[in-house]
């Protein structure tokens, strides 16, 4: 059942809200990849996605997209990670997709 007193623009605002920290990040090239035309790439569409399913708390999905995009961007950023962080990415990545697991009943109650 639906609940009538649902904002029917809440995925418009998800995604305006999601759209607008992407264009911040890339306006003041927060992630040091150079160009606004070198953020439009496959992995920052992942990390875009990853952002709108956060905002919308599906953390799981969050956790997966935004990690996966990071991966790939990584080699094209100045800032890398090092040796000991790039052995620890995966496990941590899925420690953090087990908490998300662990949270999702709670997030259904913030909904």
């Amino acid at each position: 059942m639906k609940d009538k007193n649902k904002n029917p623009f809440i995925g418009i605002a998800q995604f305006l809200i999601s759209l607008g920290l992407v264009m911040i990040v890339a306006k003041l090239d927060l992630l040091r990849l150079g160009e606004i035309s070198d953020y439009f790439r496959w992995e920052m569409i992942l990390m875009f996605f990853g952002i709108f399913s956060l905002i919308s708390l599906e953390l799981v999905s969050a956790v997966i997209l935004f990690a996966i995009g990071f991966w790939f961007l990584m080699p094209d950023m100045t800032m890398q990670l090092t040796p000991v962080y790039k052995n620890i990415y995966w496990p941590a990545v899925l420690v953090l997709a087990g908490l998300a697991f662990m949270l999702k009943p709670l997030s259904k109650k913030w909904k």
